[in-house]
């Protein structure tokens, strides 16, 4: 038994190791699934779903009751009580009218959904690629570390043997202390990046993430010239102004409708009691009176305000969808010029780092042979820590261009 229970913890002490090693799909199908924003459009799209019964329904009917407390009396007795039900309708297809606007303001928040999974998407892939980023530079600071330490032993022999300088060692040293403090940067720089990432995740900010697989230069595959195209007919928010462009034509025929009569139809009835100081023919008889009713809209001001108030809302719905298609063509120009100047610097930096390791070769020989040009030597592998650092950067900074692209493509 007792076998059994320190399997059960070991066995729980290593599952949530492992599930924090996730792949970036992985995470972006927590996201969908825990954001809280995207719920909370979720729910409000519901919400708006519920609007449609409500309008679509006839307005409740009416009844009344009165007591006459002071009997008016009439040929056949006085009266003592009287009940009235009635019914408003609206102009046909007001009801109809109704629920097209309410569904239709609905379709809209679904669309803001769909634009809010592209920009999830979007920050989630950002936070992952900056906290690969990171986690690659600290194996770039620790394999240097490696080397700036073979290289302090062999100043230290240079030094102890009196064909070296003991400040050599020195700079050395200093070099080391600014990679470890490096280190110590980045750490703190993941805990935020870590923040950051958890927070669209929809869980506690503090869930470790590991990191799995690795980067090279991305490829964009994307047709630029269709992407225009695309964003027109297909970006959630373009067709979002759009369907509220037609929710207000909708608003402007349901508007006409408003200002169209109601009418109402209803019965009263009135319970008489029998007289006693006389006996007429239907001494007593109850009172029935059929009735209709008209709601005429007269005051016509308010109906050409509303009529006018649409027009102008499409008006600028036009202007927004203009402006936003601008907006995102602008943004997909700047993340292309943002990926060809990665790809560029990538090229520069393999060739400098190529270069590079030729004179430090060189230069390495030199300074075990006769202790000069440590200058040199100190400065090209203190290049080379940053040619690597910049092709990281240059591998993430195509990533990122190209999922800038992507957040436009549905």
């Amino acid at each position: 038994m007792k076998y059994y229970m320190f399997l059960f913890v070991l066995i729980s002490l290593f599952i949530p190791l492992k599930m924090s090693a996730q792949s970036l799909q992985e995470l972006l199908g927590v996201a969908e699934l825990n954001n809280y924003e995207l719920r909370a459009l979720e729910d409000e799209y519901l919400a708006a779903l519920e609007k449609a019964p409500q309008v679509s329904q006839l307005p409740d009917p009416e009844a009344s009751l009165g007591l006459f407390l002071l009997p008016p009396e009439t040929r056949l007795g006085p009266q003592r009580i009287a009940l009235g039900v009635s019914q408003m309708f609206p102009w046909k297809g007001t009801l109809e009218a109704r629920e097209v606007v309410a569904l239709s303001n609905a379709q809209a928040k679904y669309q803001r959904i769909a634009a809010a999974k592209l920009n999830l998407f979007y920050q989630v892939k950002l936070a992952y690629f900056q906290l690969y980023e990171l986690e690659e530079s600290k194996e770039i600071i620790r394999s240097n570390i490696q080397i700036f330490k073979a290289l302090e032993s062999l100043t230290l022999i240079k030094t102890e043997s009196g064909k070296g300088n003991l400040s050599d060692v020195l700079r050395v040293q200093i070099k080391l202390q600014e990679l470890d403090q490096q280190l110590k940067i980045i750490d703190n720089q993941k805990t935020k990046a870590l923040a950051e990432l958890n927070q669209v995740l929809g869980r506690p900010v503090d869930v470790n993430v590991r990191i799995v697989g690795g980067f090279s230069r991305a490829e964009m595959l994307f047709n630029k010239d269709s992407l225009a195209n695309n964003i027109r007919q297909n970006h959630p928010i373009v067709k979002m102004f759009s369907i509220q462009q037609e929710s207000a034509q909708n608003e402007i025929e349901l508007n006409v409708l408003n200002g169209k009569p109601s009418f109402g139809v209803g019965m009263d009835y009135i319970m008489v009691g029998k007289r006693s100081d006389a006996f007429p023919e239907n001494n007593g008889r109850d009172i029935l009176i059929p009735k209709v009713k008209v709601k005429i809209p007269l005051y016509r001001k308010k109906y050409t305000a509303k009529a006018q108030e649409e027009k102008l809302k499409i008006a600028a719905l036009e202007n927004r969808k203009e402006d936003v298609q601008l907006r995102f063509l602008s943004s997909i120009e700047k993340a292309y010029a943002d990926y060809e100047d990665a790809v560029l610097k990538l090229e520069l930096y393999q060739k400098q780092i190529a270069t590079t390791k030729v004179a430090i070769n060189i230069l390495q020989e030199t300074y075990s042979n006769s202790g000069s040009s440590f200058d040199e030597l100190l400065q090209l592998e203190n290049d080379l820590v940053n040619y690597d650092l910049k092709i990281l950067k240059a591998v993430m900074k195509s990533h990122i261009a190209k999922v800038s692209v992507e957040r436009y493509i549905l």
